[in-house]
């Protein structure tokens, strides 16, 4: 049988090599091929090498990032398989990335092992796999009309970075990015940014502080 090759994207050294771990323990037919840190040095090497699986880890990604990401690859690679494992609970974020091209989606609970062994096998074979947390979002909204922009900014405030740095990662003005914390303060009824962050982790629009 021919071996199905894996890379694996995640910034988190325990997570990744975790990863790595529960796939090499699986045998054949994967084989994990190269590991990364940096999801742009993955990127790189599907460009120059035949891969059949992709695993990111979003949690250093906006989804804006990650849903584009899929429907890149889908382009791009339109054999590869994409494994999206994750902790948002966002039923829309799903949706979309389960939209853009032959991908599934993990939340990180439960019994992680088996639903990316799951995964793997089905994706591999061109059929994509929601945990059963996921599918449970599926159709579930969030707090109000949030689109990746307010997300983006959300993240970027629990970052504790002030509105001209995140107008300047995101490429918007300071007026935009004051006009969107506005927005989400009266969303999720709450008067100064700090309460903003902690509403919206407390909404699972956030990962909670451990």
């Amino acid at each position: 049988m021919r071996p199905i090759r894996v890379v694996v994207s995640d910034r988190n050294d325990i997570t990744r090599k975790g990863v790595e771990g529960i796939i090499t323990d699986a045998g054949e037919p994967y084989q994990v091929v190269m590991v990364f840190a940096r999801l742009r040095d993955a990127e790189t090497y599907l460009r120059e090498q035949a891969v059949d699986v992709l695993i990111v880890d979003d949690q250093t990604h906006a989804p804006s990032e990650i849903v584009r990401l899929v429907a890149r690859s889908q382009e791009q690679h339109p054999g590869l398989g994409m494994i999206v494992m994750s902790q948002r609970r966002d039923g829309e974020y799903i949706q979309q990335v389960m939209r853009c091209g032959n991908a599934s989606f993990l939340l990180k609970n439960g019994d992680l092992q088996e639903q990316l062994l799951k995964a793997l096998q089905l994706i591999s074979s061109q059929y994509p796999f929601l945990s059963p947390d996921a599918l449970r979002l599926i159709g579930s909204r969030p707090v109000g009309p949030l689109n990746h922009r307010d997300r983006d900014v959300l993240r970027l405030m629990a970052a504790e970075l002030q509105a001209k740095e995140i107008g300047s990662r995101l490429g918007i003005s300071v007026k935009t990015v004051y006009r969107t914390r506005d927005k989400l303060k009266k969303l999720l009824g709450v008067r100064n940014n700090e309460s903003l962050v902690d509403a919206a982790r407390k909404q699972g629009l956030l990962e909670r502080k451990e």
